[in-house]
């Protein structure tokens, strides 16, 4: 798989756990209608067991926000997903293999495949065939990406506050890394992608992740920049 297509396939599949984890915060923000999910108590150290910045309307806001947007990929992957895989530089080989067999086996083999979207016309393009599921992905798996990815953004301020590191201070990694953690593994009970998919979005997430905090705080939506 072309490193471009990769990354774009990578985006395609995280998406809705990283919509989940962008938009808590901005559903969490203000008092009314909003409680602490730990409801304010501690855990048995005497610390807080998650938090203030962890409230029930940026929870359920995350995971709708989400959760739409795993449903609208549903309906558009065939529309979005598929012609990346199409016009890939692998989609384009194939194409002019098929175009030297002559144009009735390249229409056979280019156009209905592509409509049918078989395991074999991955296959042809020299895809693992579970890829189809990353690009047509179901709507469970659109529910499962953000609440998987806000679960794991619980489990990591869970572990902060027992390491007594305050809310809003850095944590290197776990930061960056608990909520595609927690997605990919909640997701992983009816999809697992492709090893590329994975090791792809460990890599690029916490880039990601600090790019979208910066300009989160540079919108006066974060308090700080990571």
């Amino acid at each position: 798989m072309d490193p471009l297509t990769l990354l774009l396939l990578t985006f395609w599949y995280i998406l809705p756990a990283y919509t989940a984890n962008g938009l808590a915060v901005i559903f969490g923000r203000g008092n009314r209608f909003n409680v602490p999910l730990d409801l304010g108590r501690n855990f048995i150290d005497g610390r807080r067991i998650f938090g203030d910045g962890k409230t029930l309307r940026g929870f359920i806001g995350g995971v709708a926000a989400g959760t739409m947007v795993g449903a609208a990929q549903a309906v558009a992957g065939g529309i979005i997903g598929a012609p990346l895989l199409l016009f890939s530089s692998r989609s384009l080989s194939l194409t002019l293999t098929a175009t030297a067999l002559g144009f009735y086996h390249a229409t056979y083999l280019i156009i209905i495949n592509a409509i049918l979207l078989t395991p074999i016309y991955f296959a042809l393009l020299g895809y693992p065939p579970t890829v189809k599921e990353a690009v047509l992905p179901s709507i469970i798996k659109g529910f499962l990406l953000p609440l998987g990815a806000l679960t794991g953004d619980l489990v990591g301020s869970f572990i902060k506050r027992r390491l007594n590191i305050s809310r809003g201070h850095l944590a290197p990694g776990l930061d960056q890394l608990d909520f595609v953690a927690g997605a990919i593994l909640l997701s992983s009970v009816v999809y697992i992608p492709p090893p590329e998919l994975l090791i792809t979005a460990i890599i690029v997430t916490p880039a990601i992740h600090l790019l979208a905090n910066a300009a989160g705080y540079a919108l006066h939506l974060k308090n700080e920049p990571w």
